[in-house]
């Protein structure tokens, strides 16, 4: 069993962690002993959220809902490129902002997130010209 020290994802204390790994697998998570930020203790997402890693139904590439070929509410989810993904998602925004104005977007992220991904976030929805931005950090 192979050790591997790490930041725990989980929000944005930034407490060490030790996640052993076996046949590819990680099987245990352990605080990183007397390390400054958790002083080798973990919370209960951290010594055991590390699961959903290897569930079958965790979403590894990106999807739209698609009847005949084009979007749709009632359509099946379809697997599709990341640059299809990103490009319906680029539509849409604009779309909306110019039907309903910019204050008809949200964005809400994930303490999960670095700060530099939240702050990028935060900017692409500035950008439209929007406030509205919130997160998960409070829980």
């Amino acid at each position: 069993m192979k050790k591997f020290q790490t930041t725990c994802p989980y929000c944005g204390t930034g407490c060490n962690i030790d996640l052993f790994v076996e046949n590819n697998k990680i099987v245990k998570a352990e605080p990183t002993k007397e390390h400054h930020v958790n002083d080798g203790e973990l919370c209960l997402k951290g010594l055991y959220g590390w699961e959903y890693v290897h569930s079958p139904r965790r979403l590894t590439k990106p999807m739209i809902r698609k009847k005949n070929g084009e979007f749709s509410k009632d359509g099946d989810l379809v697997e599709v490129s990341f640059d299809e993904a990103y490009d319906f998602v680029a539509q849409r925004m604009k779309s909306t902002v110019e039907k309903y104005g910019a204050d008809s977007l949200m964005g809400f992220s994930s303490a999960r997130c670095s700060n530099e991904d939240n702050y990028t976030f935060q900017k692409l929805f500035r950008t439209q010209g929007t406030n509205n931005i919130d997160h998960c950090a409070r829980l």
